[in-house]
């Protein structure tokens, strides 16, 4: 297994797909940073680098899926992971390598866009108030679960199909449609019970007035389908990632968060290497 991950590793070291996902999040953080430091030249308001610290959380899915379906595509098409099999290395140890070197690579994209917010925002924007901190650990936390999660669901997928191009259109595909069912979810969630009543002015002078009315599309407390939505909302790891980016977390929900990150590792991670047991390898 170590022999294993000091191969993955080198290569990871040696991989263009993950320095260009890494420079892509640092350059992303940069503009973040500069978009904030107008703001704050413009407005005069007061814009520090706490404020977009967590905005690669909706964009580290896209960047797990890019990364390890290319990744894990080369090993397939160079036969770098039939040699492994070959050399006697167990399937399982060879899944599992993948797995630690896919999560490291994923982690690592996450903390460089975090370095260049820092690097870049505190001598633009000034350092974070103490009160950043406890939000910085919990969400800290959350980040390192939600890596987890993308990591291990892409890995699966890689590791399961050799065909390196369809398996890069469908990883990121998948990855914009969990983001996407996630803002819809949380869209639903967020519907008011009502709307509020309104008067406005028409062209003719004329004032209309409308009164208080229910909102059709609000899900009622209770209900089976808020409930549902309020499940995948914390389960997916998408929907962990609007949380997190949008620092919605409260004590309670941190503890469930962590609990189905594990679940969605530990379910794709299982489900990954019984698929890749039986799988043939050409």
């Amino acid at each position: 297994m170590s022999r294993l991950l000091a191969a993955d590793f080198s290569r990871l070291w040696k991989s263009r797909d993950f320095w260009t996902c890494a420079a892509f999040m640092a350059s992303f953080g940069a503009f973040m940073v500069l978009m904030g430091y107008y703001f704050m030249c413009r407005t005069g308001g007061k814009y520090s680098a706490d404020l977009v610290c967590f905005g690669y959380a909706k964009l580290m899915g896209i960047a797990a899926a890019f990364f390890i379906s290319l990744f894990w595509g080369t090993e397939y098409s160079d036969g770098t992971i039939r040699n492994k099999l070959v050399a006697g290395h167990e399937r399982y140890k060879v899944y599992l390598s993948g797995l630690v070197v896919n999560i490291a690579g994923v982690m690592m994209i996450n903390a460089i866009y975090v370095a260049a917010v820092f690097l870049l925002g505190v001598p633009l924007l000034g350092l974070p108030g103490t009160s950043f901190l406890p939000f910085a650990a919990q969400n800290g936390l959350l980040t390192v679960v939600m890596d987890l999660s993308f990591a291990a669901c892409f890995t699966m997928h890689s590791m399961l199909r050799q065909n390196k191009a369809s398996v890069t259109a469908v990883s990121i595909i998948a990855a914009l449609i969990l983001l996407l069912a996630s803002g819809y979810i949380r869209s639903s969630l967020h519907e008011p019970k009502v709307y509020e009543p309104y008067a406005y002015t028409t062209d003719k002078g004329y004032v209309i007035t409308r009164e208080e009315e229910p909102n059709p599309n609000y899900l009622e407390e209770g209900s089976v389908k808020r409930r549902v939505f309020e499940f995948l909302d914390e389960l997916l790891p998408s929907g962990q990632a609007l949380k997190i980016e949008e620092d919605e977390v409260t004590k309670e929900q941190a503890g469930r968060l962590v609990l189905y990150s594990c679940l969605v590792v530990l379910v794709s991670a299982g489900g990954g290497i019984a698929g890749f047991q039986r799988k043939d390898i050409k």
